[in-house]
């Protein structure tokens, strides 16, 4: 499994894309396929081609109604935030009672990170370590129910300068230990 299977797996019902990135659509299409295009909303703040439900806003003040997304999926959106505990707090008042909240993440904490300075990009405002994620989302009510860790590969790093080093990454990956590794990916329900 890797990482947008993992974030797939918690996707149900009508479903919220925080983050969608219309030049890169694997996350985005995978809901499609999954869903319906009837059942998937996206939307960026930096969204400027707009296809059927999707729309330009911002996570941190979503423009919708309390309690109406059965789940919510946030793959590589929190670190580029200023202010994450508005949009975990946003999270919270748009899903339903049980509704859940998939999200992934660099690993502050990893290894790799600190040595290769991945995660330093200049659009990366809030970092987390697996222990500050999941106290961030159990103070705003959230119950974490899955916590993966994955290697940094093409899908999950779009851009990379460094396409040599992803074969290297997924073999250190398996030898390091769980909370050294690159990437946080999380499912959380609504308490």
């Amino acid at each position: 499994m890797n990482r947008v299977e993992f974030l797939l797996s918690a996707a149900r019902g009508k479903t919220l894309d925080v983050g969608f990135n219309p030049s890169d659509t694997a996350l985005h299409d995978s809901l499609l396929e999954k869903l319906g295009q009837r059942n998937v909303v996206g939307f960026d703040v930096e969204a400027r081609e707009f296809k059927p439900n999707v729309l330009r806003a911002s996570a941190e003040a979503m423009p919708f109604r309390n309690e109406c997304f059965d789940s919510i999926v946030a793959g590589e959106l929190i670190e580029h935030l200023h202010h994450p505990e508005l949009f975990v707090r946003e999270c919270q008042r748009v899903l339903r009672e049980n509704g859940v909240l998939a999200l992934s993440t660099p690993n502050r904490e990893s290894w790799l990170n600190r040595l290769t300075h991945s995660y330093e990009a200049p659009l990366h405002f809030s970092l987390f370590s697996i222990q500050e994620l999941s106290s961030l989302l159990e103070s705003n009510s959230f119950k974490v129910l899955a916590l993966k860790m994955f290697p940094y590969t093409l899908e999950s790093s779009e851009g990379s300068h460094h396409k040599w080093f992803f074969p290297v990454r997924r073999l250190v990956h398996a030898v390091m230990p769980s909370g050294l590794r690159e990437n946080i990916a999380l499912i959380a329900r609504k308490r």
